[in-house]
């Protein structure tokens, strides 16, 4: 029978509710964030710098099961105005080389914390 495992990492932020950082289920990672630093802070700024730190926390959550970016096969993205798209696509795409993932970006209002941008990926280990 195959489990599902929790992965939690000092170097992201803590769930702080009722949810994980990530989860390895049959071989595959699941991650979901938005731009919160390692104390719990969304970080300062817009779009960019959110996009940022969502990437380098999704990195880190990877790196720690001994995965890459590289093999991130889909990602879904919500962000508050679409007109920032383009701003969040040029961070986006300096993480990855082609073939990019497979990917969905959409409008959502709303969201935890004041966070502009929120990000969930399913990787390969």
């Amino acid at each position: 029978m195959v489990m599902k495992r929790e992965i939690s990492i000092d170097s992201c932020a803590l769930a702080q509710g009722p949810y994980v950082q990530g989860l390895v289920y049959n071989g595959m990672i699941y991650a979901s964030q938005i731009g919160i630093d390692k104390e719990g802070n969304l970080v300062e700024g817009g779009i960019k710098e959110q996009t940022k730190q969502i990437m380098e926390n999704f990195k880190l959550i990877l790196e720690s099961e001994d995965s890459s970016m590289d093999k991130i096969i889909q990602c879904t993205i919500y962000i508050v105005n679409m007109e920032d798209a383009p701003l969040m696509n040029e961070v986006y795409a300096s993480y990855f080389t082609k073939p990019y993932p497979s990917r969905c970006c959409v409008q959502a209002a709303g969201m935890s914390g004041g966070a502009v941008v929120e990000m969930s990926i399913t990787a390969a280990i």
